[in-house]
């Protein structure tokens, strides 16, 4: 697992490499190393996890023609190994990533379809003509920002590692801020900047003298030999002995792992999975101080004990909230509007404290086999309208709301280049199956790597951990899609194939449970009078996003004054901080 960096086609210096080297840090805190050619760079911060003694970043190949910076996780790379033995090609020690550069020479750029994990991976190529190759996985687990609007491309696992390395002053995307309040995060292909775009699921970005874009086909690839494939019918016994064979895969490693447990389904099935293959496995979960309806540190404790792991509990109090904030939106490095990321935030500074540096989560279980209610109400819906109404559901709040904040000369700008709801519309109006696996295949492809897995991704490295999805493996992926309707989302019953799947791994007070997202209780924090209201009233006095033409200031007050007398805003106010608070230095709207 690291932080990759580089550039292409464009004259910079070392110093280059160095200032997104020291911006990604915390991410890979162990070795950091650098190469360099005419015109190019690559970069790589590591978090030694595997085989720390061999796999540093870049690899070159013997005549140094092919380059490799990779960020990642690579389960199958044993069975990778085998195959390029079987070729004559001989690969030292245990490294995942030291198998991807003969495996890109063996393959060429098919070698992509065959991994089993999560990655970015950034190959320069000089044996014909120089160009370079940049790779994200099929789910966009880890993320990576590019830039192609001057010449050539330069590229960094997070946003402050590439505008360290561009020199020249980046100007605002005036639709951001539309966007974030539409999607509650930036969605893919999107940034703060004008012209600074990421890589989406399953894209390759290639730079040859000119920059291209395009989703190569991952899943018309059949597994490689030794991943979990999906044969037959799908049955809730093969969704479990799927995720057993990857948790198995998965957790190979020597070191101790973590593993998120809020007390729910998903991390409780984990839980047990893991439980059931090691002795040095640690649950952790997030309290917040007081007494919460939501609270769950019941189950959570009722989940360890089934599954026969002990559980840390990470207490967030309010009194540090002021100082947690900042601090979890600096992480971030783009804006996310769920409050429970500062509960994943805490979460994973204590797991690092605690001496871990892999933590499986349960995220992407939803999206995949239908778990939110939201779904239930979407196909329940026979009017035309349910698109708007389904996405007003992902939104902070529904969208006349939101767009009551705007400026007149923001509605206009907006009303000229298209609104972020219109976009969005667009996507989930794309045809499909069913509507069900129409909604879900929006969910996979767009909101779950933009708001979960982005938060993710960047929350846990801030702190050195990685983050392991087993839901949000291909053949998860494979076998969801499979999967009767009826199977996912059967009236008021939601995510029915997990439910019968992990039945027997899970506690009966877990399995008699109604479902309860992940969250932070921020109705409660945000009451006037608390320290989180009084931060957050602070933040919103004079803010850089109504003087910068975004929102109207006089909006934003009667929306504070609104909330100070009784009419709870906190959602909302709560967005509006983590915005001002992300916002880079902006002028006035172009």
């Amino acid at each position: 697992m690291c932080r990759i960096y580089g550039y292409f086609g464009r004259e910079l210096d070392v110093s280059a490499l160095h200032a997104a080297r020291d911006a990604q840090l915390p991410g890979g805190p162990d070795v950091q190393r650098h190469v360099t050619g005419e015109n190019w760079g690559l970069g790589c911060n590591r978090l030694s996890i595997q085989d720390p003694e061999h796999g540093c970043q870049p690899f070159s190949n013997d005549d140094r023609s092919v380059h490799l910076v990779f960020n990642g996780e690579v389960y199958n790379f044993r069975a990778i190994r085998d195959e390029l033995r079987g070729h004559g090609v001989h690969v030292e020690g245990d490294s995942d990533g030291s198998v991807l550069l003969p495996y890109y020479e063996l393959h060429g750029d098919r070698f992509v379809h065959r991994l089993e994990g999560m990655f970015t991976i950034a190959v320069v190529d000089l044996r014909r003509e120089p160009l370079l190759k940049l790779w994200c996985d099929p789910l966009a687990i880890k993320s990576v920002y590019y830039t192609a609007s001057g010449p050539g491309v330069v590229f960094s696992s997070e946003l402050p590692g590439l505008t360290a390395m561009v020199r020249e002053p980046l100007g605002i995307d005036a639709f951001a801020v539309d966007d974030y309040l539409n999607w509650q995060c930036l969605p893919n292909g999107t940034s703060w900047y004008a012209g600074v775009s990421s890589l989406g699921p399953g894209e390759r970005l290639v730079c040859d003298g000119r920059t291209s874009v395009d989703r190569y086909p991952a899943e018309a690839v059949p597994p490689t030999a030794d991943g979990p494939a999906v044969h037959g019918d799908v049955t809730p016994r093969r969704l479990r002995d799927l995720l057993t064979a990857e948790v198995a895969q998965m957790s190979l490693q020597s070191a101790p792992i973590a593993v998120q447990v809020s007390g729910g389904l998903d991390s409780s099935v984990l839980a047990t999975l893991l439980g059931e293959r090691r002795a040095d496995v640690t649950g952790f979960h997030v309290a917040h101080e007081g007494s919460h309806p939501s609270d769950e540190t019941f189950f959570a404790r009722e989940a360890a004990a089934y599954a026969g792991i002990p559980l840390e509990v990470v207490e967030i109090r309010e009194a540090e909230l002021p100082e947690l904030v900042p601090d979890m939106v600096a992480a971030l490095g783009v804006p996310n509007a769920t409050p429970h990321a500062l509960s994943a935030y805490a979460l994973f500074r204590e797991i690092s404290k605690s001496g871990f540096r892999v933590c499986f989560v349960g995220d992407g279980a939803d999206e995949q086999f239908g778990g939110y209610r939201r779904y239930s109400t979407a196909l329940a819906a026979d009017t035309q309208e349910w698109p708007a109404r389904y996405l007003d559901r992902l939104s902070i709040v529904p969208e006349a709301e939101y767009q009551r904040l705007y400026t007149p000369e923001y509605r206009r700008l907006l009303q000229a280049g298209g609104t972020s709801r219109q976009r969005s519309l667009d996507l989930l109006g794309r045809a499909g199956p069913s509507r069900l696996e129409q909604i879900l295949d929006f969910d996979r492809l767009h909101k779950l790597p933009s708001l979960n897995l982005r938060k993710l991704d960047h929350l846990s490295m801030a702190h050195a951990v990685e983050c392991r999805v087993p839901y949000c493996q291909p053949a998860v992926t494979r076998i969801a899609r499979q999967a009767p309707d009826a199977l996912k989302v059967d009236g008021s019953r939601r995510k029915r194939i997990l439910w019968d799947a992990g039945a027997e791994l899970v506690p009966p007070s877990v399995r008699n449970r109604d479902k309860q997202p992940f969250t932070f209780p921020v109705g409660t924090y945000m009451k006037p009078g608390t320290k989180l209201w009084e931060f957050a009233a602070d933040v919103l006095t004079g803010p850089r996003v109504c003087s910068s033409g975004f929102l109207s200031e006089s909006a934003v007050r009667t929306l504070l004054t609104e909330h100070a007398k009784g009419t709870d805003h906190a959602r909302l106010i709560w967005a509006l901080m983590v915005l001002e608070l992300s916002l880079p230095l902006a002028g006035p709207l172009p």
